[in-house]
């Protein structure tokens, strides 16, 4: 005969002590933006992360020893980790996870350590933030998982860079094409974004034709809806050549 114990599911983070997993350390150690990024991404799909969950005060007691009525605390671990979204350097929100309780601690002492699926996380940035995961918040470097990576992480796909990415120089140059000035692109990892876009542009045009053509160049990848599926955020870098 089955018993009520027999229908409980097994907990998968019951021996978890708060440690970070250790490929997702490993990650954490590479100095470098882009191998740290991509190594990040890699590992989350198999690995734990911890979201912040703040106690509620209790709201009392009725006279008939009831509780007062109030709004019901969102059981959701993840729902409630979207609750306290931080804001990315763009203004979006993000959700913060951590590698280890010490560093969710670290970002705030009265938030409860929760170890969650990275799956989970990612769908609740999803529906919840702006599809933005940053990874041990208030850290000496935190890292922004923009919409592509955690749309991927989400859906259980795999995330391609797009520094790495073979169809992107493609689109870019179809949709730059025509631009006065501008003379040719490379993709790389950026400083203040993402991506960055180095165009090269003519050594001799003066600094208003390369500005008015940097302009139309933004003006047009912000209209290309493929790119939002590719590219979280872009940073365009001008480098004059000689002719």
């Amino acid at each position: 005969m089955s018993t009520a114990q027999d229908k409980l599911k097994p907990n998968p983070f019951a021996s978890d002590d708060g440690s970070a997993v250790p490929a997702l350390a490993e990650a954490l150690e590479i100095g470098e933006f882009a191998p740290r990024l991509e190594a990040i991404v890699k590992v989350l799909p198999t690995a734990r992360v911890l979201v912040p969950v703040l106690a509620h005060d209790h709201p009392g007691r009725t006279a008939d020893g009831g509780v007062v009525e109030h709004s019901a605390r969102e059981k959701d671990p993840c729902k409630a980790a979207a609750m306290l979204a931080v804001e990315a350097p763009d203004g979006r929100a993000a959700m913060p996870i951590f590698s280890s309780a010490q560093a969710l601690l670290a970002w705030n002492p009265q938030a409860r350590p929760v170890p969650v699926h990275s799956q989970n996380a990612a769908i609740a940035a999803v529906a919840e933030a702006d599809a933005l995961l940053v990874l041990d918040a208030g850290s000496d470097r935190p890292m922004l998982l923009g919409r592509p990576a955690v749309n991927a992480l989400a859906t259980g796909e795999e995330w391609t860079a797009p520094w790495h990415d073979e169809n992107l120089p493609t689109i870019l140059a179809r949709t730059l094409a025509g631009i006065p000035g501008l003379k040719g692109l490379q993709i790389t990892p950026g400083r203040n974004a993402e991506t960055a876009i180095v165009i090269a542009v003519d050594g001799d045009a003066p600094r208003d034709e390369v500005s008015a053509a940097l302009t139309e160049a933004s003006q047009r990848l912000g209209r290309v809806d493929e790119l939002t599926h590719r590219v979280d955020s872009i940073e365009l870098i001008p480098a004059r050549t000689q002719s």
